[in-house]
């Protein structure tokens, strides 16, 4: 009997438990304001896509100006440089002032500055690794732009050891920097070819003419092109195996720019920025 009159209590506790109020606690929260997962993608960013960017060395060698053309279209931007002096690593790290201006120049010190301004500047430079972030509106992942550059009084061949670029005598006097500038300063009407490897820059201090010989470990290379300053013209190339050989002897194009000294108190420079390329490879 006990039994009998338990059992509809016990069914009747479980309906009323079954109507009552839903715990809001449980309900699926919506992820409208929650931020984006970020996701980290180097040297994905198509080639049209990408700035042109370069490091270019100063007379005094105590800073290189980074320039970058084309960035304008990203949200935001920084860039990261390490570089080898001796047997130190060293590096310096700079936000891009939004919004991005269509070319951005700023000037980068190759050592360090106390807030007082005594500077120290960093000798024995050798080569280096750039890395350009950019964000575009409406997208959830971080564009990194990652490459090399070298010091070609310090250091002939790119890290990578794709790229090697031996001076003659004349132009081993000179301070160059020869790297890898991402993007390119204007579109090339390729038709149906290919780019392969990076685009190739060399960066100078004057006007005088750059010649050498470049060696480019790349497989595939059916022609190549060099930019002048205006447009696209084609070079001429041998060709063994994998390895292609490009005979350089020419003046390089340039750019005006303004840039802050800070390793002079702040103090603003016109200047003139010196350019050969970048050379491009087709499939």
């Amino acid at each position: 009997m006990k039994i009998k009159h338990i059992l509809p209590v016990f069914i009747f506790a479980l309906l009323l438990a079954g109507c009552g109020p839903q715990k809001t606690g449980t309900a699926p929260t919506s992820n409208k304001n929650q931020p984006l997962v970020t996701k980290l993608l180097v040297n994905e960013l198509p080639l049209k896509d990408r700035p042109f960017t370069v490091l270019v060395p100063h007379t005094t060698n105590r800073l290189f100006t980074f320039v970058t053309i084309g960035a304008d279209k990203a949200q935001s931007a920084s860039v990261d440089v390490e570089y080898q002096s001796g047997d130190l690593l060293k590096g310096a790290r700079a936000s891009i002032d939004t919004p991005i201006a269509s070319t951005f120049v700023k000037a980068i010190i190759l050592g360090s500055c106390s807030t007082g301004g005594k500077c120290t500047f960093d000798t024995d430079l050798k080569s280096g690794t750039e890395k350009l972030k950019l964000t575009f509106p409406g997208q959830d992942v971080t564009h990194v732009l990652k490459g090399d550059f070298v010091f070609l009084m310090g250091q002939k061949n790119l890290p990578d050891g794709k790229v090697v670029f031996e001076p003659s005598k004349l132009t081993a006097k000179e301070n160059l920097i020869m790297l890898n500038s991402f993007g390119l300063p204007k579109p090339i009407d390729q038709g149906s070819l290919e780019v392969l490897l990076y685009p190739i820059v060399i960066s100078s201090t004057n006007d005088k003419v750059i010649s050498g010989s470049f060696t480019i470990n790349q497989a595939g290379v059916s022609s190549a092109a060099i930019y002048d300053g205006s447009g696209y013209r084609p070079l001429k190339i041998a060709q063994k195996e994998n390895v292609v050989t490009i005979a350089l002897n020419q003046k390089p194009w340039s750019m005006k720019a303004e840039i802050t000294r800070d390793d002079e108190k702040g103090s603003k420079e016109s200047l003139t920025l010196y350019l050969l390329g970048p050379i491009v490879l087709y499939k």
